[in-house]
């Protein structure tokens, strides 16, 4: 939500573009981790990171849903928080925001080492007791993260072709 207030407070048609575009991506990965999160919980009967481990063998989808999400939170290409944040960061850097665009960039690998290790953490460490016992869930909990995955790729593979329809739509709302 800091890149969305950030890029709001500088009030430019792309920084308004980077917000817009932001909010829809991070609604789109954290509802996908939150879901996973409570799948785990749901499975392996806690939520507690220490007690988790080697959960890619005994739910393979909620572990390939969650490297997708945490990739597009952290800012990686090609997926969608890539264009969302390099947006907003352009912006702030092309505003005079300098300091905050690098600010911005140092928290998006700050946030993919934090993910990282949580992730091999949970789901590619030493099986535990709650991994051995735990299942993948029913498809009715993973056709929504999955679809919203499905999203979160497409979203970055053809933002491109997007990218001047959004300018146009959020240029045509901006009062200077």
């Amino acid at each position: 939500m800091g890149y969305i207030i950030l890029a709001a407070g500088m009030g430019t048609p792309l920084a308004l573009l980077g917000a817009v575009f932001h909010l829809v991506n991070h609604a789109t990965f954290k509802t996908v981790l939150f879901l996973n999160s409570a799948s785990l919980e749901k499975s392996a009967g806690t939520s507690d990171m220490n007690k988790l481990g080697g959960m890619e063998h005994s739910m393979p989808w909620t572990s390939w849903t969650s490297i997708v999400a945490l990739l597009s939170t952290a800012g990686v290409p090609p997926l969608s928080g890539f264009w969302s944040k390099l947006i907003i960061i352009i912006a702030l850097w092309d505003g005079g925001a300098k300091i905050y665009a690098v600010t911005a960039l140092l928290f998006s690998v700050v946030t993919l080492a934090y993910f990282m290790v949580m992730q091999r953490k949970v789901f590619f460490g030493k099986p535990t007791e709650a991994s051995r016992n735990a299942r993948e869930v029913r498809p009715a909990m993973l056709v929504p993260v999955v679809g919203m995955c499905l999203l979160i790729a497409a979203l970055g593979a053809f933002f491109p072709y997007i990218y001047a329809y959004l300018v146009e739509a959020i240029a045509a709302r901006t009062i200077l």
